[in-house]
């Protein structure tokens, strides 16, 4: 009997054969390559895994980091400009879909402050499958409006990302207070 390899997402492998029969050397051999090969595919999945959830968290990082410019030239790149991208922030009254809503929303809600800075408090816990990953984190955005008020804003966020052209672009944003 040939031993049988079995990954799923290069997160599990099991071989099958023989089943404490006595192996011939030829069985024996035939079973080592199969192990290596298990391990092998292991160890390389599970590293595409870890290289994809670490863009991932680049991509959220560039997110906040860009928020805390103010300026949507440094948002754009990193949205998707697709039909069916979506964004609710904690203040609005609507989701915004398309590229194009979005982008005015951000505008809007950009122009209503003065400072912000957005810092990871709790995750992000990533998640990757294929070319779509998601994520959910808390957050604090310290922000201070253009009227001169100040706030501290604990906010649970919800981001999915497309990989288009080899770069994860947010598809989806939701975020929303922590009730105090």
């Amino acid at each position: 009997m040939t031993p049988v390899c079995h990954v799923k997402n290069g997160t599990a492998a099991t071989v099958h054969g023989w089943r404490g029969e006595a192996m011939g050397r030829r069985s024996s051999l035939g079973l080592r390559a199969a192990l290596l090969f298990c391990v092998v595919v292991l160890f390389v999945g599970t590293g595409k895994s870890y290289a994809q959830e670490a863009d991932i968290k680049a991509a959220i990082d560039a997110f906040h980091s860009a928020l805390g410019t103010l300026n949507i030239s440094k948002l754009e790149p990193l949205w998707a400009h697709d039909a069916h991208a979506m964004l609710i922030n904690p203040r609005d009254k609507e989701i915004s879909v398309g590229w194009d809503a979005i982008k005015r929303t951000w505008e809007e809600t950009l122009n209503t402050y003065s400072e912000l800075k957005v810092t990871q408090t709790n995750g992000p816990h990533i998640h990757v499958d294929g070319d779509v990953a998601w994520s959910m984190g808390i957050v604090n955005a310290a922000l201070k409006l253009k009227s001169g008020y100040t706030a501290n804003s604990p906010t649970i966020e919800t981001d999915v990302f497309e990989k288009h052209a080899g770069k994860w672009l947010l598809i989806s944003h939701a975020a929303s207070r922590i009730p105090q």
